[in-house]
């Protein structure tokens, strides 16, 4: 697949910053790495709509959610009952609306705005939808990939951290050895000024600080969590956790390497790149989220990848066409969500087929799926609860 300039992947179970604190749960002697661990649904919130719903955030006071139908791009707010306050599209040429994509999904910036992430800015609503403010920095930002239903923007104490790119573009290009070498990977805007920081270059113990070898952008796309006063990072193809102090981002107070069964990940062809991507750099080792946990830990969303006999097993029966490749790939990949201590991880935690993307998780005892849409026809929505159990 040659010269993809603007990739689209579908909703990829990203969640949000964890907000609360853990229950207290009764400790198991089991290692974690054989521990059989499921989610397990005891709640829903129903919502009168007919269409494919997905829980952005919940209030900082729990009384508003946020909400989006990501087919059409219309935004809910409800109550914490499911009924609905408000109903709006803030993707158009009218005043106050975004004109280029979403990179990913809203999240409040205190109990009555919202921060909604668009490649030309960021915008601040209302809960009722009226426009208050964007952000917008001196330069443009035209990605490769983007994740709608992904988590690339977190508020912490005046702060938006976000995974906006473009700063180097005219300067260092999107990849490549030099901007392996100077670049940064995330931004943060002061909302009361406005003005832009890049921040986190790459680590030193990362592949992609390399100055022999060079990757697509693709592969060091980051996922990343706030939680308290640690902000932890991964690339996408890079089975590691970096985490920084908030005070701190120049470099990572720690590393850890996450023990995947398997992990399948991109093999540099040197210091020049070639154009475009190849098929098989899509089923790769992919990390899609992280989420960190108040008693310490993550919660990880992954997938193994395939490697190259794999990945001709599923083409041969894709009759050579690599475009009909993914039912067949995803049967052969592995991965899924696991916990990881730090030092091992489990086996994929069994998830009820009826469940979808992971929207938002708040504790182990409170983590919010949206319905997995082929495996119910419903002419209301709905939002499962679930909480993480040992089976």
């Amino acid at each position: 697949m040659k010269n993809l300039t603007h990739l689209y992947l579908l909703p990829l179970a990203f969640s949000i910053l964890a907000c609360s604190g853990e229950k207290e749960e009764t400790k198991t002697s089991t290692p974690l790495s054989e521990q059989a661990l499921k989610f397990e649904i005891y709640d829903s919130l129903v919502v009168d709509y007919l269409g494919n719903l997905q829980l952005m955030d919940i209030s900082p006071d729990g009384n508003s959610i946020l909400m989006i139908d990501m087919n059409t791009d219309t935004i809910f707010v409800s109550d914490k009952s499911g009924k609905i306050l408000y109903k709006f599209k803030k993707y158009g040429d009218a005043p106050g609306s975004h004109t280029r994509d979403r990179y990913g999904v809203a999240v409040f910036a205190s109990n009555q705005e919202f921060l909604l992430p668009s490649t030309d800015g960021i915008y601040k609503y209302a809960l009722n939808g009226d426009f208050v403010k964007k952000y917008k920095p001196e330069f443009e930002y035209f990605p490769s990939l983007i994740i709608p239903s992904g988590n690339s923007l977190q508020v912490k104490d005046g702060k938006a951290y976000t995974n906006y790119g473009g700063r180097y573009n005219d300067e260092l290009g999107r990849n490549g050895i030099d901007y392996q070498q100077k670049s940064t990977q995330l931004e943060v805007i002061d909302l009361e000024t406005g003005d832009f920081s890049g921040v986190i270059p790459f680590p030193e113990t990362s592949k992609f600080s390399s100055s022999e070898l060079a990757y697509q952008e693709l592969f060091f796309y980051p996922s990343f969590r706030i939680l308290g006063d640690s902000l932890y990072l991964s690339f996408r193809n890079e089975p590691k956790i970096f985490t920084y102090s908030v005070s701190d981002l120049s470099s990572p107070a720690s590393v850890r390497n996450i023990p995947f069964r398997e992990f399948i990940e991109k093999s540099s062809e040197g210091k020049e790149l070639s154009n475009g991507l190849n098929f098989e750099d899509l089923v790769l080792g992919t990390i899609n989220n992280i989420i960190s946990l108040q008693k310490g830990g993550f919660l990880i969303d992954y997938t193994g990848g395939l490697t190259k006999e794999k990945y001709n097993q599923a083409l041969e029966e894709a009759e050579g066409q690599p475009n009909k490749i993914w039912p067949f790939a995803e049967k052969l990949n592995t991965g899924g969500y696991v916990l990881f201590d730090g030092n091992q991880i489990s086996s994929p935690i069994e998830k009820p087929t009826i469940l979808g993307n992971m929207d938002k998780y708040v504790s182990k005892e409170e983590i919010w799926f949206s319905l997995n849409f082929s495996e119910a026809e419903n002419d209301y929505s709905v939002i499962y609860k679930a909480r993480l159990i040992e089976k």
